[in-house]
């Protein structure tokens, strides 16, 4: 096989397909985004064809993506139960973030993002552990209904856990403890608490959110 590989190196790669996409590439404006490099070597037990990796243009990184062609390997990982062409790519999440970190608008963008993501609805606060089991319940009640809700995973003091509260974003935070089968919402914007029988907390959460 080395003469047949070495002659396709000498002539730069050329194909009948790989002359395709760069066409496609060049009707669509992107040519001054493609380099064609004969030297690029990615998975060789699956791909069937054109390979191809993605960088910065600044090239200061590694390869933020790479994919290629393979029409043999949904076959293989169904037992030939499934069998067709495939194209695809896996991206570096290190190389990526590293790469918006270089760019500040990018990175100005992204911190939003995920300070408004964090941001919640409700904090559930377990006072008493006991009542665990009846936060949890009413939890899933809550998520069902569409309401973003987090909640400690462990025992906490209370303190930390209003505190976890406020740092999240909850507009709402309720307390299962002593109170019960009565919960206390406490409205994390204005301070203002409050006792609702748990089994009408839901039109009451409707009401303030």
């Amino acid at each position: 096989m080395a003469d047949s590989v070495f002659a396709t190196l000498k002539s730069g790669g050329k194909s009948a397909k790989l002359e395709q996409v760069v066409k496609g590439l060049q009707a669509r404006g992107l040519a001054d985004f493609v380099t064609l490099d004969v030297g690029i070597v990615r998975g060789l037990a699956y791909y069937t064809g054109i390979v191809f990796e993605a960088f910065d243009r600044a090239g200061k990184f590694r390869a933020i993506a790479g994919g290629g062609r393979y029409d043999n390997l949904i076959a293989q990982l169904s037992d030939a139960a499934v069998s067709m062409p495939a194209i695809g790519f896996a991206m570096g999440d290190v190389v990526l973030g590293e790469l918006i970190n270089e760019i500040p608008r990018a990175h100005e963008s992204l911190q939003k993002t995920i300070t408004e993501d964090r941001m919640i609805d409700v904090y559930v606060i377990i006072a008493k552990e006991q009542r665990r089991a009846d936060a949890l319940a009413q939890i899933q009640q809550l998520r069902d209904s569409g309401y973003r809700i987090d909640y400690p995973l462990t025992p906490m003091k209370v303190a930390r856990q209003f505190q976890a509260a406020e740092d999240l974003g909850a507009r709402v935070a309720l307390l299962y403890g002593d109170e019960w089968p009565q919960v206390k919402i406490k409205n994390m914007g204005s301070g203002e608490q409050e006792l609702v029988a748990h089994e009408k907390l839901l039109d009451r959460l409707a009401e303030l959110l």
